[in-house]
């Protein structure tokens, strides 16, 4: 049975300020559209949609909705912070090298939230590509463990929602494991036969547990919110 706009809207409704959402999917799921879509739900709640860029991830995004022939103009009014990657979409607001040392690396990226913090309320915090910059670290151990704790940092305050994107063909298991914790939700992006499922597996409501959300591929392309 697929499931209708109302039926996806009426479960972001329970979504609350201070919550971690992990969405995990593997590198061969339809995550540009997916996106496209919880942005457009995120812009009827707030004018503030920061986004992480690991390595120009958000240009990868644009292109796969332009070649989908979708409409890629909400990317420039994204607030981004960059990590690594040459290619600029959207307001710069800070970047970031992601083969600084691991302590310069974490004092920048805490300076650059804590003044956005400071400015704007109401963030939907969209993080894309941190499972990357494990295998870029020569202490992957550390850096996983800081990782998880600015996962911490973004999740939990009432003022903002993170959403975190993480590819489980690329991250490490110790990664995957430790961001499931600290999130409130998991959600799991599944493509099987021509049809999006959204699998429920962490939700702070025991019912949702083991929900889904199936979608056609087709009906993905023209959802309206």
């Amino acid at each position: 049975m697929t499931s209708t706009v109302e039926e996806i809207l009426e479960y972001t409704k329970s979504v609350m300020w201070r919550e971690g959402i992990v969405i995990e999917y593997s590198s061969s799921e339809p995550i540009h559209l997916v996106f496209k879509c919880l942005v457009e739900i995120s812009e009827k709640i707030t004018d503030n949609i920061l986004v992480l860029d690991v390595l120009d991830i958000l240009s990868m995004l644009k292109l796969n909705l332009d070649i989908a022939g979708k409409d890629t103009s909400f990317i420039h009014n994204l607030d981004v912070i960059k990590i690594g990657g040459n290619i600029k979409l959207g307001r710069i607001i800070g970047y970031l090298d992601p083969h600084q040392d691991i302590t310069v690396y974490a004092s920048k990226y805490s300076k650059i939230l804590r003044e956005y913090y400071e400015t704007h309320k109401n963030i939907v915090y969209f993080i894309f590509g941190m499972e990357k910059l494990v295998h870029l670290q020569e202490r992957k151990e550390a850096f996983e463990l800081y990782a998880t704790n600015y996962t911490r940092y973004v999740f939990g305050d009432e003022e903002r929602v993170g959403i975190y994107f993480i590819n489980r063909d690329i991250a490490t298991r110790s990664l995957l494991l430790q961001v499931e914790e600290a999130a409130s939700r998991v959600l799991e992006v599944i493509h099987e036969e021509g049809t999006l499922k959204i699998k429920i597996r962490k939700s702070p409501r025991l019912d949702d547990y083991g929900k889904e959300f199936k979608i056609p591929l087709e009906d993905l392309c023209h959802l309206k919110f």
